[in-house]
């Protein structure tokens, strides 16, 4: 089965085939072997290529919201020939904006803010800890730039999808 992913500006075409109670997963260039292994409540633990990750999942429409270590991505998955239409119409009327949101993955404890508003931060750098399960969860920038805007604040409550900080 193929999808199309697109996260913020990036786009991805993936190809999914079930194996050995797991999925093999393609992009035409690399090739992923994936299995899940255990679960607790929304997060599970994720082996890629025999490294281990800790994954959250949750459907939201059409888009999929994905923790991976940490690191909040947000995927819009479309049919392949879909999402190439799209491509066309959007080279027609022109880019999208800059601005990338950091939401809250779960529902949580805002435990630590590590960076601060007019920082820059690089793709995949902390930029706060929220602790959710007992656990302890590094929310990662999703791309470089400069926060624009730090909401979180330490010792708050924040609820699934809460905006914590952008980055432009």
């Amino acid at each position: 089965m193929k999808f199309a992913l697109r996260h913020g500006e990036d786009r991805f075409e993936l190809s999914v085939e079930e194996e050995d109670g797991g999925y093999r997963v393609s992009d035409g260039r690399r090739t992923w072997h994936i299995r899940f292994d255990d679960r607790r409540g929304s997060v599970r633990g994720v082996v890629v290529d025999d490294a281990r990750h800790t994954i959250g999942v949750q459907r939201k429409g059409e888009a999929w919201d994905v923790v991976l270590d940490g690191i909040n991505y947000e995927f819009l998955t479309r049919d392949a020939r879909f999402e190439k239409l799209l491509e066309l119409q959007q080279a027609r009327g022109g880019g999208a904006s800059g601005r990338a949101e950091i939401k809250a993955p779960i529902p949580g404890l805002v435990t630590n803010v590590l960076k601060a508003a007019g920082e820059e931060v690089k793709e995949g750098e902390p930029v706060l800890v929220l602790a959710a399960m007992k656990l302890e969860n590094e929310i990662r920038a999703p791309r470089a730039g400069k926060l624009v805007e730090i909401r979180a604040k330490a010792g708050a409550a924040v609820e699934k999808g809460e905006l914590l900080a952008v980055v432009e």
